[in-house]
């Protein structure tokens, strides 16, 4: 096995030992740290540069980007909302994510949650969330859940967006092939549309519930 950055870094993501990626490689383990203090070097050589590339929030949404301008309260308020119930570390900016969505109701309405999956360019699950969002029906939940994948995406600057749901109402209503006739729902069918149209590459499809099983487990966690 050819000891490039990639590589070591993708089996450090699968969580693979320093001695195990030593043994795959036929190398040792000083050959491995010195390929990992390489890439670290790459990464602080251009820290400055893309100074927002990487954002770390912890559950409960303490962090926050320090780049970012306007009133520093407000700001932080604004990520306790959008990021309540998120665990997320190293969000890429400016570019491609995939996020897997659902919408849970105890009740129907009931305690009702979201759960969202979000996934970088090459599939690597970069954060997740799970919220609690009141006595909400089935319905509301798959809303509220697209709208907070959507407004997180813009968040980041995402420039191609993929969000994926066994929603087949949410789908087919965003697609004009159903109409949206309760209310509630127009209200957050509308901010729906108005977000996708901040993003300038968004697709929204429609997945069987056995590959969402992750959002799935999410969004009824956090009803209980």
């Amino acid at each position: 096995m050819l000891l490039s950055i990639d590589r070591v870094l993708k089996l450090l993501a699968e969580g693979k030992s320093l001695e195990k990626i030593a043994e795959l490689a036929h190398c040792e383990q000083k050959d491995v740290v010195e390929v990992i203090k390489e890439a670290i070097s790459i990464i602080n050589k251009h820290e400055k540069q893309f100074a927002r590339k990487k954002i770390i929030i912890k559950k409960g949404a303490d962090g926050h980007d320090e780049n970012e301008t306007g009133d520093s309260g407000d700001r932080q308020s604004l990520e306790s909302l959008l990021f309540e119930g998120a665990e997320l570390s190293t969000v890429p900016l400016n570019s491609s994510l995939t996020m897997y969505i659902d919408g849970a109701s105890s009740g129907n309405p009931g305690p009702a949650g979201i759960g969202i999956v979000i996934l970088d360019h090459d599939g690597r699950q970069v954060g997740k969330i799970s919220s609690y969002i009141g006595t909400r029906t089935n319905n509301y939940a798959e809303y509220t859940a697209l709208i907070r994948a959507l407004k997180i995406a813009i968040y980041f600057k995402t420039r191609v967006l993929k969000v994926r749901t066994d929603s087949e109402l949410v789908v087919k209503q965003l697609s004009g092939e159903y109409k949206v006739k309760n209310d509630q729902i127009k209200k957050l069918y509308d901010q729906a549309v108005s977000l996708l149209k901040s993003i300038s590459n968004c697709k929204i499809e429609h997945v069987p519930r056995s590959q969402n099983d992750k959002a799935d487990y999410l969004a009824k966690k956090a009803t209980q």
